[in-house]
Order: C-alpha cells, then structure tokens, then sequence
C-alpha cells in the first residue's frame, strides 16, 4: 500500500505535535508550581484559623502570589462545619465567596478523591458551569488535612484553569 503525504499537511500535523507538545510542558511546570504554593499554603493550615475571615485573608495573599492558580479554598470538613471559603480571579479582580452556601462541596471529585486516597491529589479535568461566573475547563489539586489525632479538618484546594468553553478550539479536517 502506498500513502501519498500532501507537504501542506504534514507541516500541518508537525506543527500542531510541536505546539502541543510545547503547551503540556508548560502547563507541567505550572501544575509543579501549584503544587509547591498549595502545599506551602497547606503548611500554614496545619492550626487551621477558626476565623472565616482570616482563612479568606490567607486565600487571597495565596493567588497574589501564585497568578497562575485561578481560585483557592479550604473545604471544611462537614463534622466541623459546612463552609467552604472559596477566592478566585473574577471580571472585578479577586473574588470571595462560601461555596458551602451553594452546593454540597463533599460529592466533588477535588474533595472526595483527596480523602479518600488520603493524599494530595490532582483531580480529573472537569467543566465548572458557571460556578466560578463562567463556564470553564479545569483541574484542582487537593490536600487533605488532619489534626494531630488524624481526624480530617478539610480539604485545601487550588484550581488551574484549562480553558475557558469558548477557547476550546474545534477539530478541523485538513
């Protein structure tokens, strides 16, 4: 059998390899950086504030420092409290909200893998519709916390935005 490659579109497809390629190296070391920031952040955490505006104050200096992460919070563990103080980056700048308010925050993959695996994890990619004011593609790393009697506390998460629904390029025929 013989293929007939047209040079047009194997510049194509080559290019296309390197600027993905490209693209999942960058997003590797930004995923690294994340992780390194919440897992700082997560030290702090270890005499989690009581005060939920402190924990906000905490958030907020958390992605002044961090511009690539999209939102942060600490889910609380329901025997404590359900609250989940929530900041991100909004239309108006950064953002704060108790997501707790607004849906069951413990059926989420980012909560419910973290304690389950009883570790810090990086959750599946997955659609936020509309809950951070938009529609989006991201994934959220996770770190389980526990007090000194391994009792969890909650659940610290920071989110990396993927893309936003309207950025998703689609798939062409060449």
């Amino acid at each position: 059998m013989n293929y007939i490659f047209n040079n047009d579109v194997n510049f194509k497809i080559g290019f296309a390899i390197i600027r993905n390629k490209t693209v999942v190296n960058k997003r590797d070391i930004t995923r690294k950086n994340i992780q390194k920031a919440t897992e700082e952040l997560a030290d702090y955490f270890q005499d989690i504030p009581s005060n939920i505006d402190e924990i906000f104050n905490c958030l907020r200096s958390h992605l002044r420092r961090n511009p690539t992460i999209l939102g942060s919070g600490f889910a609380f563990s329901p025997e404590i409290r359900t609250c989940c103080p929530f900041v991100h980056r909004g239309i108006n700048g950064l953002e704060s909200k108790d997501i707790g308010q607004e849906f069951c925050y413990t059926n989420t993959v980012w909560y419910d893998v973290a304690l389950k695996q009883r570790k810090a994890v990086w959750s599946v990619p997955y659609f936020d519709i509309g809950k951070a004011g938009e529609d989006i593609l991201l994934t959220t790393y996770s770190i389980p916390l526990y007090n000194k009697n391994s009792r969890i506390m909650g659940v610290l998460i920071s989110d990396l935005l993927l893309a936003k629904l309207e950025e998703i390029p689609k798939i062409e025929k060449i």
